[in-house]
């Protein structure tokens, strides 16, 4: 019974999940039959799996569905289902059945006494990751691969290697369906896994662990860096309403001036340093608008304010006609203009 001592250790070691309530997203593959193998043991039952079905294979999707659903109500175990209907739209159906399952599985911690959600990502997968992103271009963050724990979402068989779930899967008499498309060529992923196969061994997989650390490590110093200089160009910072001004003449002298200004704006939206260079040049008032965001130039600053707070900035009178439909409290905001004053009073 080596691979379940050696799975248990090292989950236990890296994971504290006795007497926690988990969800574990199951497929009927290979990697998620392993995950929910490996925490029935662990969590001695404190567990509910969840599937998500995207009827993307016909008959075989809800024969997936339905393999699990027998598989929990044999253990006794709680089970929850989701159907969806991707739609191919600016991206493809593989980005919108994911985004589609992360936006559901964000919903059950949001709605559910749950700790953590348990994805089976292994190894491997971090591997292919990597060189998929390395292919698209990317940054060190890019790099690192898959997070095991994140937002609450764990991925407990991260420090294990294709070869090692299987056989785990071997020695426990597990079973799983397989999914044909995991060997249909079309897909980068695949694409890469074909090429990769050779060459995995445990010299390939204990150099690839080290060098991950690394460019954690260099992510790490990098964005600490980042953090710095983003305080040292502000100028002004408000929680409530949020808002940041950050001084014109300090960020243009920062070098190499796309890669800070991708670092400092991403995070809210404004992702093109070409775009935000033009910004620089406009007259005061020009505007940038993100999903949630609005960039504004002023005479020497930029401003990022939060949509909700955006009509502060805008030219517009508003009129009170009947004095009892004010809600109580009523709030008003004041922000200090750098426009020069007038002689004369505006309302």
């Amino acid at each position: 019974m080596f691979y379940k001592q050696h799975f248990l250790k090292i989950i236990n070691q890296k994971f504290y999940l006795k007497n926690k309530k988990i969800y574990v997203s199951v497929s009927s593959g290979l990697d998620s039959m392993v995950l929910l193998d490996v925490l029935i043991k662990i969590c001695n039952f404190t567990i509910c799996v969840i599937h998500c079905n995207f009827n993307l294979r016909g008959q075989d999707s809800d024969k997936d569905e339905l393999f699990i659903q027998e598989f929990c109500l044999k253990h006794k175990i709680l089970f929850k289902s989701k159907n969806f209907n991707p739609i191919k739209r600016n991206f493809s159906i593989q980005m919108m059945a994911r985004k589609l399952r992360y936006d559901w599985f964000k919903y059950l911690l949001n709605n559910s006494y749950c700790d953590y959600i348990a994805l089976g990502h292994h190894l491997d997968d971090s591997i292919e990751t990597f060189f998929i992103n390395l292919i698209r271009g990317t940054g060190i963050k890019g790099l690192i691969g898959i997070n095991n724990f994140k937002k609450k979402m764990i991925r407990p068989l991260s420090f294990f290697s294709k070869k090692e779930i299987r056989l785990y899967a071997q020695e426990n008499n597990i079973k799983w369906r397989e999914d044909n498309s995991n060997y249909d060529h079309k897909y980068l992923r695949n694409r890469i896994r074909f090429f990769l196969k050779p060459i995995l061994d445990y010299k390939f997989y204990n150099g690839f662990q080290k060098s991950i650390k690394y460019l954690y490590y260099e992510y790490v110093c990098s964005k600490t860096h980042i953090d710095y200089i983003y305080n040292s160009i502000t100028i002004e910072k408000k929680k409530y309403p949020f808002l940041f001004k950050i001084d014109i003449k300090k960020l243009l002298i920062l070098y190499p001036i796309n890669t800070y200004l991708f670092k400092i704006f991403n995070i809210y939206g404004f992702s093109n340093p070409k775009d935000l260079k033009k910004i620089f040049n406009s007259q005061s008032g020009k505007k940038m608008f993100s999903k949630t965001y609005c960039l504004l130039k002023e005479r020497t600053t930029l401003v990022v304010v939060e949509l909700e707070y955006n009509n502060f900035f805008l030219k517009k009178k508003y009129y009170i006609h009947n004095i009892d439909t004010i809600k109580i409290p009523f709030f008003i905001y004041f922000f200090l203009s750098e426009r020069k004053k007038k002689n004369h009073l505006q309302i």
